[in-house]
């Protein structure tokens, strides 16, 4: 080696003896004068080596956590698990790692210690984990969580009411008309949401459904079954594909077109001598509401065809129902005659104008008029606006529907009108 070195540098001062150079064996070397202090530190005489950062990374033990005064620690024991100091001096678990294939980080926290202990915060943060390890987001489970532990019946009926006013309640993609909404909002409203509005959608049952209309059928069995109707409708859409913002995995409603209440075909209509009682009942009544009893003994019409009739409907002795108003949504022209003509003239916009309010008068005051009558009318076994209907058209009043007949597009079945009128 010496000679090697000699070669390369001649001069035996530039010689460096490569045995002085070697840390910790000081006994070859004669002494540390021909050391190269500025390359080559001398180690062997106690210079300690530098200090390792110290790891903030340990397992996590009640004691160890008590004496954190700042700062965070990590647990060593549970990936991404940490529990920080906040300005207040409590302490929070905390956790933060990114999505495995994606590197999204995702950072949550459980709460403060020790409220929750290391082996609660343990296990929500292995949990995290396993999602993690599937490249699932926890932020989005958590999300759904939430939506799940808050989707009470009131609230997917609100959703449900949301599609059917856009067109996406049906298979036809079809937007229903405001009065099909109202209904469907009545029935939740009346019957459907004090039983069942607050109760996570998940947890109906059908057994829910069937005393919720049993119940109604004990006192209204028509209603029961509109009832039955609107339930199978509401929970078909929630547990199909159209309505996934809900997500029912099961329909509970998908017998209940087996319970049905039997109806009573409403075949009567008024005698010569019930008419009378009824025309003797409406003197006690305002103008208007004479005159518009008096049109739905004349017209067949119903009552919100009748109350909302706008002037510009009126024309040559016809009274033409745009299929925007009519129940089968299709135009109804009706031929009024002399005395039906008179009693429709009026110097406002509307038919029956409201007497404060710019627009009709709402269905509210004609259903307390027809009440008021209703009770003049005691002393008749009925008072169904709907016989009114029927009698119009199958007697035995022909000399007061001279005139009268409806001319529509598609001949109406009044004998099927269930709601409507005096009932």
């Amino acid at each position: 080696m010496a000679s090697n070195l000699a070669r390369i540098s001649p001069s035996n001062g530039n010689i460096i003896a490569l045995d002085r150079i070697r840390p910790g064996l000081s006994g070859r070397a004669s002494g540390d004068r021909n050391l190269c202090h500025d390359l080559c530190p001398d180690f062997s005489k106690g210079s300690a080596p530098r200090k390792a950062k110290e790891s903030r990374k340990k397992e996590l033990t009640p004691a160890l956590i008590d004496d954190l005064r700042a700062g965070k620690l990590d647990d060593s024991k549970t990936g991404a698990l940490s529990i920080e100091v906040l300005s207040s001096g409590k302490k929070r678990w905390l956790y933060r790692r990114r999505i495995a294939g994606r590197g999204d980080i995702v950072k949550l926290s459980l709460g403060l210690y020790p409220a929750y202990s290391i082996a609660d915060a343990r296990e929500w943060a292995n949990g995290l984990n396993l999602q993690m390890d599937a490249g699932i987001d926890p932020r989005e489970t958590s999300r759904q969580e939430l939506r799940l532990a808050t989707m009470t019946v009131e609230r997917a009926h609100e959703l449900c009411m949301e599609a059917v006013r856009e067109g996406r309640s049906s298979r036809a993609k079809r937007s229903n008309k405001p009065r099909t909404v109202a209904d469907k909002q009545d029935i939740c409203r009346r019957d459907i949401a004090p039983k069942l509005g607050r109760k996570i959608i998940y947890d109906v049952t059908e057994t829910d459904l069937i005393k919720l209309v049993e119940a109604k059928g004990k006192t209204a069995r028509v209603r029961a079954n509109r009832l039955a109707a609107e339930l199978k409708v509401f929970f078909g859409w929630t547990a199909s594909l159209r309505g996934l913002e809900v997500g029912l995995e099961l329909d509970p409603s998908r017998r209940l077109g087996d319970l049905r209440f039997p109806e009573t075909p409403r075949s009567r209509r008024l005698a010569l001598q019930e008419i009378a009682w009824f025309l003797e009942a409406l003197v006690g009544e305002e103008r208007d509401y004479q005159r518009g009893m008096l049109l739905w003994l004349l017209t067949a019409a119903r009552l919100a065809e009748e109350c909302e009739a706008h002037s510009d409907e009126l024309s040559d002795g016809i009274w033409t129902i745009p299929a925007s108003r009519t129940k089968n949504s299709l135009e109804h022209r009706i031929a009024l005659g002399s005395w039906g003509w008179s009693l429709m003239q009026t110097d406002c916009d509307w038919v029956f104008p409201a007497p404060k309010l710019d627009g009709p008068r709402s269905r509210n005051c004609w259903y307390r008029a027809r009440s008021r009558v209703r009770e003049r009318m005691s002393s008749s076994p009925a008072g169904r606006s709907s016989a009114l209907r029927r009698t119009i058209f199958d007697g035995p009043a022909a000399p007061i529907r001279s005139g009268s007949r409806s001319i529509s597009k598609r001949p109406r079945r009044c004998s099927t009108t269930s709601r409507r009128g005096f009932g």
